[in-house]
């Protein structure tokens, strides 16, 4: 039995969105990491620069809001924990998953890092006078959140050599990957094609 003309290229697809699935598990896990700390670290900053000799209510208000949304982060990285090691054949059975809108270059992850961290010390250069422990944990919050860019470049850049590792080292999972064809996977090639003509 012949392979059908399409078939290098559907093989060709489905190695790329499923290299991609797995860039996009691991980045959001980190990212949910690097935003809870992030969020964290600014939080605790803001309580212990309202603890003066007058309670600031507005900052401890801030302080609770930002511990309360970095705790959530932290429950949002255990999902993606637990979802880290699913199946990916499985995962992408019923539908392509859609393409994340991240920075697919050291470039433009090294962009939105500059970009938070300019932010930061522009936060803290102007908290300084008023609030300087806040200012700090602003800094090192813009610090964190500017590890973002470069580690969804990373993961993203990275992809295809990871899943070749992966099939490598699995040999069942490449045994079914050498036979698996989801129910989108015709029609998305013939889509593609398509786009490159009009191109």
């Amino acid at each position: 039995m012949t392979d059908r003309p399409d078939s290098a290229a559907e093989r060709s697809l489905l190695a790329r969105v499923l290299a991609e699935l797995i860039a996009v598990r691991r980045a959001r896990l980190l990212s949910m990491l690097v935003l809870a700390l992030a969020m964290l670290v600014a939080g605790l900053g803001a309580a212990m620069q309202a603890q003066g000799t007058r309670v600031d209510a507005v900052l401890l208000f801030s302080a609770f809001s930002l511990i309360a949304i970095g705790i959530v982060c932290a429950l949002a990285a255990i999902v993606a924990w637990t979802r880290i090691n699913r199946d990916i054949l499985d995962s992408v059975a019923a539908a392509r998953p859609a393409s994340a809108r991240a920075p697919r270059s050291r470039t433009g992850g090294m962009a939105i890092a500059i970009g938070f961290a300019i932010l930061g010390l522009l936060l803290g250069w102007m908290l300084w006078s008023a609030t300087p422990i806040l200012a700090i944990a602003v800094v090192l919050a813009c610090a964190l959140l500017a590890c973002l860019g470069p580690i969804w470049a990373n993961e993203l850049d990275g992809a295809d050599d990871r899943l070749a590792v992966i099939l490598d080292s699995d040999g069942e999972l490449a045994a079914r990957f050498a036979t698996f064809t989801p129910i989108w996977l015709h029609e998305a090639v013939l889509n593609e094609r398509a786009e490159e003509e009009r191109r």
